[in-house]
């Protein structure tokens, strides 16, 4: 009878070591689920909560008012809809590793086309496909890549050119240049991408509070923060 309650005794003591041992296990997750859920990921500025914000599109092309391009129409005259021949180029890479072929054939169509009164849409639709879908990449895993810095600043330029006001993309190039360019050389982009959002007047609640409308505003902040932090430091 005595060894019974013994190990009676000793099976209790399991069983409560084992639930408060569950419940501190508990505890402990619940306080580090906070502390993950407030990491962010890189280049994307502390104010943005991406997990809130709608799906869509990745980018938007940015037109002057009254384009006659706008939603990528194609133009009067052409036989060929040359909106559709970036994507074709994409296709035609997808599988292919070689970001700098693909980079040449892109090259080669835009200056084909630099004389075309739409060459704006074609700068902005090369520049959405080589950074977010190839230069990226491969400057997060060598940020070092000279050849990787050379074409972001090109397509950085083409942005500008374009009038694009796609603040986060090119948020994400001057981050990416800050090594490669001059303080100077990113503060005016960094400002003047700033300036160009400011002046689009807002003129509805898509404008701030789609995922699109809303890294638009936040982004160019950002932007207006780093171009006077690069004036600053001078």
């Amino acid at each position: 009878m005595q060894l019974l309650k013994v190990s009676f005794l000793n099976s209790s003591k399991c069983v409560m070591a084992s639930l408060l041992l569950g419940v501190f296990t508990l505890f402990s997750c619940q306080e580090k689920v906070p502390e993950a859920a407030t990491q962010q990921t890189p280049d994307v500025p502390t104010e943005i909560n991406t997990t809130a914000l709608p799906q869509e599109p990745l980018f938007e092309i940015s037109y002057p008012e009254n384009s006659p391009y706008q939603g990528l129409t194609a133009p009067d005259g052409e036989l060929d809809n040359p909106f559709d021949k970036i994507p074709a180029i994409a296709e035609e890479y997808k599988e292919s590793p070689n970001w700098a072929d693909k980079h040449a054939d892109i090259n080669g169509l835009l200056l084909q086309n630099q004389s075309k009164a739409y060459y704006f849409v074609l700068q902005q639709q090369a520049a959405n496909e080589m950074l977010r879908h190839e230069l990226f990449q491969h400057y997060y895993q060598d940020p070092g890549n000279q050849n990787v810095l050379k074409a972001i600043g090109t397509y950085t330029e083409h942005l500008q050119e374009a009038n694009s006001v796609d603040s986060e993309l090119i948020y994400k190039c001057l981050r990416a240049l800050r090594d490669h360019w001059s303080k100077e050389r990113i503060a005016q982009v960094a400002l003047s991408t700033a300036a160009r959002v400011a002046a689009i007047p807002v003129a509805s609640a898509a404008d701030t509070t789609t995922r699109n409308g809303s890294y638009r505003q936040i982004y160019a902040r950002e932007l207006k923060k780093m171009g006077n932090r690069m004036l600053g430091e001078g």
